[in-house]
């Protein structure tokens, strides 16, 4: 296949500085068999100003970043503390699963490129919180240098509850840590909470992201995604506005181009 045919597949490096280096012509092309490609057709969605989500492995991306140059980093992690058993959720079903450890690396990686008073969101779940709060040592997602914990918040989620033990789940908890000796004071109000429907699993609600980006994120700032999914913080970053970009990694390329279909679509939306 020629060079020409790559043309207008290949997503460009945000506006703005603190991002380095390059995406290569095959980013978001799926090796369908040997020798065989296959283009995602959401790669055909124009581009949207100021967002950059790659196809790739999330530390591909962190380093690309320079320390000091991000506003808020939103982490939504494919955790692997779930079992195949009655009463919990499967996410392995959905897309590859990631340790504690290697959760651990990249927020910590992702806290060193925080500018001063640069935020850190991490969304968890209620079990995880209580086993950390038995655990003799805490663990590495938690143990994050330079990061202090500060708050946190939750989404509760319309319909009927999901799945669990002692009570079924209905709410997500997000916890809010930030650069130690230097948080900022928020732009504008921002509720702890936020209620809505879910959609397909992994989705967050954008609307309330968009309330955190416009009170985190200065017009500009930018905006780092480590497991992007099926985009919800780039459509928040579309709903804020005021130029702010976004940098995200999503590795599964199906999801990748449902992301960048969904991103198209929010900004065709917004006035």
């Amino acid at each position: 296949m020629s060079a020409g045919a790559f043309q207008g597949l290949r997503p460009l490096a945000s506006e703005g500085g603190g991002i380095r280096g390059s995406f290569s012509p095959l980013d978001g092309v799926a090796m369908t068999a040997p020798g065989q490609l296959t283009l995602l057709s959401a790669r055909h969605a124009p581009r949207v100003p100021g967002i950059d989500l790659r196809c790739c492995d999330v530390a591909q991306v962190l380093a690309s970043v320079d320390p000091g140059s991000v506003s808020l980093v939103v982490a939504d992690p494919p955790w692997d503390l779930y079992q195949r058993e009655p009463g919990k959720a499967d996410p392995s079903l959905q897309y590859s699963l990631l340790n504690e450890s290697q959760i651990g690396e990249h927020l910590a990686t992702a806290a060193g490129l925080l500018t001063a008073g640069g935020r850190l969101a991490l969304w968890t779940c209620w079990p995880l919180l209580v086993d950390a709060l038995s655990a003799v040592e805490r663990p590495p997602w938690l143990d994050v240098p330079g990061l202090s914990w500060r708050t946190g918040g939750a989404w509760t989620k319309h319909g009927p509850p999901g799945v669990g033990y002692h009570w079924r789940g209905h709410s997500e908890p997000v916890l809010l840590g930030c650069v130690e000796g230097a948080s900022g004071r928020p732009a504008a109000l921002v509720r702890s909470g936020y209620a809505s429907d879910p959609e397909e699993h992994s989705r967050k609600p954008a609307e309330w992201m968009a309330d955190w980006i416009r009170a985190w994120v200065p017009p500009g700032g930018l905006v780092l995604d480590l497991y992007a999914g099926l985009g919800s913080v780039p459509e928040a970053i579309v709903l804020a506005g005021e130029g702010r970009r976004y940098l995200g990694a999503e590795i599964d390329s199906e999801r990748h181009a449902a992301a960048l279909t969904r991103i198209w679509r929010a900004y065709r939306r917004t006035p």
